[in-house]
């Protein structure tokens, strides 16, 4: 007798399966791993949505969540067995009166946090990384506590506080004639000044930094700060002077064949060929950016940068189909490296895309950005930009209420986080709507 054929059930939605998790941080890796073995569903892919398909439409399987779950174990697991060694060795540093290894032994516990993007969780290592150090005869360890505590405060956000201690740092660097501390904590102090869109603070930090890296004849940190003051020229409209900064830092790290740091000057070099108004020169960057990125170890997030601003210029040139084809890569990379924030990037431009196509069936990618923008950070610059994107898509499809309304909830949002470039822009566009 013949049995029964008993048919698959179908796959859950991602956005099903994401409502069932409660949004506890013990549950990130399940989260992360669920949204990475999501697929698109093949009957979806070529019907009529398949074009409009998001991560929340996407399918997950259980089984395969099943399956998966012991190897999310095994990485757990053997994250907490080195955190928890790495405090063993602090004890025993400890005991045997050895100071400078209990530092150590923290550091390399939080730099194990902060290996897994929990940043807030290293910080927590180094503020007592740095408890312990400042009680030292010896200055070194103290300086390399405040550089780490510096770089996880700017990952947080926290500019300010991450000043503060590459300020220290730098008095105690140049205290003690460390010359490569000195040079991170001047290229800290520069990202910090920038990211509060102190220009000249920033430029003055990156110009002692790359003055002590010439005297120390380190052409890797020379290349690196030559490329920060190329990026803070182009934020600041000095394109010449970008220029030039971009052509001597790609002379430094040519010949180091620094793959991954000739990936990030040819990324910046396409987007100041952009603001030059030289596409062809700019896709070509971006692309030798994608080759130089084939000898580098794997980096996701920058090729996934690289891919969204290679379609947002083919995007500018009229070019949708190759647009939205990069555009599908960069989410793909995203979505299997659990990258939420690019991915609410990839979703504004998608949704950018079909508004040059007058589509409104592109409001989806603008609700999904919003959707995750949300859970990344909330009334962050990057909820903001989805709207004011959101508010000129409208705008193009003719609804000028709609389109006002989300253009004020994007100025409302800039003014309260602190997009001061982004701000003006959007107050620009609520001009020119009133007139």
């Amino acid at each position: 007798m013949r049995e029964p054929v008993v048919q698959a059930l179908p796959p859950l939605r991602v956005e099903k399966a994401l409502g069932l998790l409660p949004d506890l941080e013990a549950l990130e890796p399940l989260r992360s791993l669920l949204v990475s073995i999501s697929r698109p569903d093949e009957r979806a892919l070529w019907s009529s949505s398949g074009p409009y398909l998001t991560l929340g439409k996407r399918g997950v399987r259980p089984e395969e969540l099943r399956h998966r779950i012991p190897q999310v174990f095994h990485r757990i697991a053997g994250h907490l067995e080195a955190l928890y060694t790495a405090y063993v060795e602090a004890l025993e540093c400890q005991q045997r009166g050895d100071g400078v290894g209990v530092v150590q032994a923290l550091l390399t516990a939080g730099r194990l946090e902060e290996g897994v993007g929990r940043v807030a969780q290293a910080l927590e290592w180094y503020a007592v990384a740095l408890r312990v150090s400042e009680a030292l005869q010896d200055r070194h360890p103290e300086v390399e506590t405040l550089q780490a505590l510096g770089r996880a405060c700017l990952g947080l956000g926290l500019h300010a506080e991450g000043a503060r201690h590459y300020q220290r740092c730098l008095a105690l660097a140049e205290a003690e004639f460390d010359p490569a501390a000195a040079i991170s904590a001047c290229e800290g102090l520069g990202k910090a000044a920038q990211a509060q869109v102190e220009w000249a603070g920033a430029e003055a930090w990156y110009a002692r930094g790359l003055r002590l890296a010439e005297a120390a004849g380190d052409q890797r940190r020379i290349g690196g700060l030559l490329h920060e003051l190329a990026t803070l020229a182009c934020r600041r409209g000095e394109l010449a002077a970008a220029g030039d900064y971009l052509r001597r830092a790609r002379g430094f790290f040519e010949p180091l064949t620094e793959a991954l740091a000739m990936a990030q000057v040819l990324n910046t070099q396409g987007q100041l060929d952009v603001q030059l108004g030289r596409q062809q020169a700019a896709a070509a960057a971006y692309r030798e950016a994608l080759a130089w990125l084939q000898r580098a170890p794997r980096e996701p997030s920058l090729e996934s940068g690289i891919r969204l601003n290679l379609a947002q210029l083919q995007l500018e040139a009229g070019r949708f189909l190759e647009a939205e084809e990069e555009l599908r890569r960069a989410e793909q990379l995203a979505i299997g490296e659990n990258l939420m924030r690019r991915l609410v990037q990839i979703y504004t431009v998608l949704g950018a895309l079909r508004g040059r196509q007058l589509d409104e069936t592109g409001f989806v990618f603008f609700e999904q950005a919003v959707e995750l923008s949300r859970t990344v950070a909330p009334s962050s610059l990057a909820e903001a930009q989805v709207y004011e994107e959101y508010g000129l898509f409208q705008l193009r499809l003719g609804d000028r209420d709609t389109a006002r309304a989300y253009l004020e909830r994007a100025r409302d949002m800039y003014e309260s986080a602190g997009g001061a470039t982004e701000l003006e822009q959007v107050r620009k566009e609520l001009q020119q709507l009133s007139a």
